[in-house]
């Protein structure tokens, strides 16, 4: 990474939604590059959660809950679980973007989803939300981030939840 580009600090909210069947809620982000060129040099973009930026003056929690409206039309009434939180930086458009993630879970009290709330720009680089199931999350050789979920959903799928945040690794 260039690490002369300037750096902006970027706090996120991540959600991951488990349905009913424990199917988890991923969508595909293009970048039009890959984010593993060793491994997967074909791949133009990466399976992730539903979420996105924290807004000035809105907590991790509040932030994700509003993603989660956004993105999927689910609707989470209980306190959401702090699951993991990870510190990563990467290049994008021109600049280092340094991302505080925090990763929240909720159990989705059904499998509809509604995309109707998706801004114009998420319509530019999202695709394909949609439930996968852990089985297939484990046996996938694409990019999914961030790194360890289908151990960290399994986990949740039997109702583990970690009684601190774990940090994840960048990769």
């Amino acid at each position: 990474m260039n690490e002369a580009l300037p750096v902006r600090i970027r706090p996120t909210a991540r959600i991951i939604v488990l349905d009913p069947a424990d199917r988890i809620l991923l969508f595909h982000a293009m970048l039009g590059h890959s984010l593993e060129p060793d491994r997967r040099p074909d791949a133009t973009g990466y399976w992730a959660l539903p979420g996105g930026g924290i807004e000035h003056g809105e907590t991790a929690e509040a932030a994700a809950r509003r993603e989660l409206a956004e993105e999927t039309g689910i609707q989470a009434a209980e306190p959401l679980p702090l699951i993991a939180t990870r510190d990563v930086t990467y290049p994008w458009k021109g600049r280092r973007i340094r991302s505080l993630e925090h990763f929240f879970f909720v159990r989705a009290p059904s499998s509809a989803i509604d995309v109707s709330g998706w801004l114009e720009g998420d319509r530019r680089w999202m695709r394909d939300l949609g439930w996968w199931t852990l089985d297939k999350l484990t046996r996938t050789n694409d990019i999914v981030r961030p790194p360890r979920l289908a151990e960290i959903a399994f986990a949740l799928s039997k109702g583990e939840i970690p009684a601190a945040p774990m940090v994840l690794p960048e990769q």
